[in-house]
């Protein structure tokens, strides 16, 4: 397996420890930047199977190359996917789902958690108010009729919103192939913290997760969250390739991609 990491990614402490890693395994791996046309500079040309590590407009040039696996994409799916085969472990499963310019703003309470429905990270997933909301909805319709403009968000975009969940923990597991290789905390409460950990309860959750039937792919990233009562649930899936690693063991997770058979 050839490694692509985008430059851009080793700012974040979990892929610069893979990035020093790598040479240190003997695995084959390059450095490149994206250029604003979604290619890689210097252009990668590896032979066998490549995986790619990067922004998420990193999977245009992955799928330009024909590269396998290259990113393990979760963009076909949305929030009624997951919530049709994971239920009510999932945290927003009573969410609602919309067209973006179909957002019944009227009805909106005054707080509420507000998501793209798919895994295209538009904008960051959050809570917001019915005001806020609102502004933001009319700046984006506007950019609709300005033939100049170009907004990523278009009229169609799934959007998701739901009640406010309380959380008191926030965990990440990295799931090949139907198990859990490696995981981290990485917040606690309102404060953002990365530690390895071995909650037995967490840990046995995400286990469930990853031996059920249905996979939205064979590797990615999945996010528990803890409620105060302990209550668990799956805050949402991620591409793996452009998740950060917090504090992950690299070594598992370099060591489980490397045995995927494609």
């Amino acid at each position: 397996m050839h490694w692509i990491i985008q430059n851009k990614m080793r700012d974040e402490a979990g892929v610069r420890a893979l990035a020093e890693s790598l040479p240190r395994w003997g695995i084959s791996h390059s450095f490149h930047d994206l250029g604003d046309d979604w290619k890689l500079v210097p252009e990668p040309n590896p032979l066998g199977n490549v995986i790619v590590i990067g922004a998420y407009a990193i999977r245009h040039e992955a799928k330009r190359k024909g590269w396998v696996p290259g990113v393990f994409d979760l963009e076909h799916l949305n929030h009624l996917d997951y919530v049709r085969h994971w239920g009510d472990d999932m945290l927003n499963a009573r969410a609602a789902m919309w067209r973006f310019a179909d957002v019944p703003q009227s009805s909106l309470p005054d707080q509420f958690f507000c998501r793209p429905a798919q895994d295209n990270k538009f904008w960051k997933a959050g809570p917001t108010t019915r005001v806020e909301f609102m502004e933001w909805h009319a700046q984006i319709r506007k950019l609709w009729d300005d033939p100049e403009a170009h907004s990523s968000i278009q009229p169609d975009t799934g959007t998701v919103i739901g009640p406010l969940r309380e959380i008191a923990q926030e965990h990440r597991f990295w799931i090949v192939d139907g198990r859990v290789v490696t995981n981290s905390l990485y917040r606690r409460g309102d404060r953002v913290l990365y530690e390895d950990h071995s909650d037995p309860e967490v840990v046995a959750f995400a286990v469930k997760i990853a031996a059920h039937p249905w996979q939205p792919q064979r590797a990615y990233v999945l996010d528990v969250s803890v409620a105060p009562n302990r209550e668990l649930h799956v805050i949402e899936a991620n591409n793996l390739g452009s998740a950060g690693l917090y504090a992950a063991d690299v070594q598992k997770l370099v060591a489980a991609i490397e045995e995927m058979k494609f």
